[in-house]
């Protein structure tokens, strides 16, 4: 085997290569939606500066943004398996790409707003609406075990690298369209959201694109038994009711118990059965009539739920810290502080994201190794420490550098994460797993801009910093206390 093959296959290119046509698609949908989410991220706080909206409501914004995707993505991500994983990624894009045309006409804070949360804007510069839960649902389905971490990988990377393209993009855009052609500061940052509504139209097209493979086989179901062949036999039928049916046992066990007497023709007992039968199946009918809704819930073994539960806590905790140091706000802050224009902002947030996509590819190779628990951690920890002191430094120069070292390990804790995610839960519970897992992160995501929004106004960035990186120091311990040793399974 040549180097050059072992190093491809050391950084799982040759696992991407090879992969079908739907797992290229759906790390194509990553890469673009992200490079929109990018461009979209380095004007944001600036673009409402420039609207005359204040930093409280701004970060009101961001908060209230983030509260909306909770309810759209929880609801979506919980039917995706049943309605189908295709329908609701094109029902996303259309969702994204009104939000685009909205925020490149609209003045109104009101109407920003709601174009925010009932469509897919990202104020963080992270992942936003159902998308990623379905789709790293779906990459797990369509791959086995062995290979997840290191499409995982490359999916993360994907994304670290479209956001840094759309980052660097929107930056200097704006700063020629200004410099180079007199544009106004709002006029040009209305061209970003412009650019973003057509990124959502490729993305819905790449959506309706993906195979009928994608979508999970259909479980199956008890058939239903007939009371009329069940009748002929000399015994009624169980009634059906889709679950334990403790109730329908008692007419069953009446039954039995009266085959004589149905034997010797004793119809009145037969009829009494019958009739009991009936009012139970109107009984589930009436129920399935105000509880429907139950079926698409994501139904977990015991010991999943108790894992979810320990996992969503953490997740909570590391959400919440990453929503009080957004891209937005980092951006913002290096502005409002130091005084750095688009391009130069553009620019030092390619190269952060950029450093993360290619540490995704190193942490793949290094959960090969000590296994998902220990790399989140080892990785993920220095990340949280650097965020800590992040806004102590008056010199420029430094804050910058700091800002980069950090990147180089800050999403290097996400492929292991998802990999060690969907190999705890069976395959029927991922995507309702994930999408549960997305939608509380983002809620304990959404009280974070609000708080560093007070934190601007106050001139007190620095604070929140250091809250975030304790906040994610934190987490981290939790994952390697809890989970260090757990036990992995294919399906």
């Amino acid at each position: 085997m040549s180097i050059i093959t072992r190093f491809a296959e050391e950084i799982g290119i040759l696992t991407l290569i090879y992969a079908s046509f739907d797992v290229h698609l759906l790390c194509f949908q990553r890469f673009i939606r992200m490079f929109a989410y990018g461009q979209v991220t380095i004007i944001l706080a600036l673009f409402f500066e420039a609207l005359g909206i204040t930093e409280d409501k701004t970060g009101l914004f961001m908060t209230s943004t983030l509260l909306g995707d909770v309810v759209i993505s929880f609801l979506l991500t919980l039917v995706a398996d049943k309605i189908g994983r295709r329908k609701i990624l094109a029902a996303g894009a259309i969702l994204m790409c009104m939000s685009g045309v909205t925020f490149s006409y609209a003045t109104n804070y009101w109407v920003l707003l709601i174009a925010a949360i009932v469509g897919v804007i990202s104020p963080s510069g992270n992942e936003i609406g159902p998308f990623r839960a379905i789709e790293e649902s779906t990459l797990a389905h369509l791959t086995d075990l062995k290979d997840r971490p290191d499409l995982y990988a490359w999916y993360s990377l994907l994304g670290s690298l479209g956001a840094a393209l759309g980052t660097i993009t929107s930056g200097w855009l704006v700063e020629r369209l200004q410099e180079d052609y007199s544009w106004s500061v709002l006029k040009s940052y209305r061209v970003v959201f412009v650019l973003y509504s057509i990124i959502a139209v490729f993305k819905f097209a790449a959506s309706v694109m993906l195979s009928p493979l994608t979508e999970l086989e259909p479980v199956p179901s008890e058939p239903k038994p007939d009371p009329a062949s069940a009748a002929e036999r000399g015994s009624p039928a169980r009634p059906y009711s889709g679950q334990g049916d403790s109730y329908a046992m008692r007419p069953l066990a009446k039954a039995n118990e009266s085959t004589d007497s149905l034997t010797a023709n004793n119809e009145d007992e037969t009829e009494e059965i019958y009739e009991e039968m009936n009012q139970f199946s109107d009984a589930q009918k009436k129920r399935s009539k105000w509880l429907f809704w139950v079926d698409y819930l994501p139904q977990l073994t015991p010991n999943s739920r108790k894992v979810v539960m320990q996992l969503v806590l953490l997740f909570s905790l590391d959400s919440f810290a990453s929503g009080i140091a957004t891209q937005s706000w980092l951006s913002y802050y290096f502005a409002d502080r130091f005084g750095v224009k688009e391009g130069a902002l553009g620019t030092l947030l390619f190269v952060t994201n950029l450093i993360s996509a290619a540490s995704s590819i190193v942490a793949s190779s290094i959960s090969k190794r000590l296994g998902p628990i220990i790399t989140m951690v080892a990785t993920h920890m220095p990340s949280s420490a650097v965020l800590a002191v992040l806004g102590f430094p008056s010199d420029k120069s430094v804050a910058m550098i700091l800002l980069i070292v950090r990147s180089c390990t800050a999403s290097m804790d996400v492929a292991p994460r998802q990999a060690f995610l969907s190999s705890i839960v069976t395959k029927e519970e991922r995507t309702g797993v994930m999408g549960v897992v997305n939608v509380v992160r983002t809620l304990a995501q959404s009280a974070g801009p609000g708080l560093m929004g007070k934190f601007a106004s106050l001139k007190m960035m620095p604070i929140g910093f250091l809250i975030a990186g304790l906040c994610k120091v934190a987490y981290d311990l939790g994952i390697l206390v809890s989970f260090l040793g757990t036990q992995l399974q294919n399906n």
